[in-house]
C-alpha cells in the first residue's frame, strides 16, 4: 500500500500495521504482488494474542478463510472455508471446549 487508508475507525497504514483512531496497533496486513490485500491478522481484546485472521489464499479478490480465537486463548475456535472458490464460506469447524479438537463440523456447497 503506498499510501495510508481509513477504514471506519481502522487506519491502515503504509508500514503494515492497522491502527485504532487513537494510533494503539490492532494488527497487521499484508499485500500480494499486485497490491491487493491478501490478509489482515488484528487482536480486537488487545491482551498479545492474534483474535481475527482472515486471508485470499488464491489472489481472486475474495477471502477463503477466515480463523477466530472466540475465548481469547491464542488459539482458533472457530474455523471458516471457502472450499470451491465462490466467494462465500461453505466449510466450518469449531471447538466448543477449547481444548483443541473441533466438536462441530458444517458444509453447505451453497454457503453460509
Amino acid at each position: 500500500m503506498s499510501t495510508d487508508t481509513n477504514a471506519g475507525d481502522r487506519h491502515f497504514a503504509a508500514d503494515g500495521n492497522i491502527y485504532e483512531a487513537d494510533g494503539t496497533v490492532v494488527g497487521t496486513y499484508q499485500l500480494d504482488e499486485h497490491g491487493h490485500l491478501a490478509s489482515t491478522s488484528t487482536d480486537e481484546d488487545g491482551n498479545g494474542y492474534i483474535d481475527t485472521v482472515v486471508a485470499d489464499t488464491d489472489h481472486n479478490g475474495t477471502f477463503e478463510t477466515g480463523v477466530v480465537d472466540t475465548n481469547a486463548d491464542g488459539y482458533g475456535e472457530t474455523v471458516l472455508v471457502d472450499t470451491d472458490d465462490d466467494g462465500d464460506f461453505d466449510s466450518a469447524a469449531v471447538d466448543t471446549d477449547a481444548d483443541g479438537t473441533f466438536e462441530t463440523t458444517a458444509t453447505d456447497p451453497d454457503g453460509f
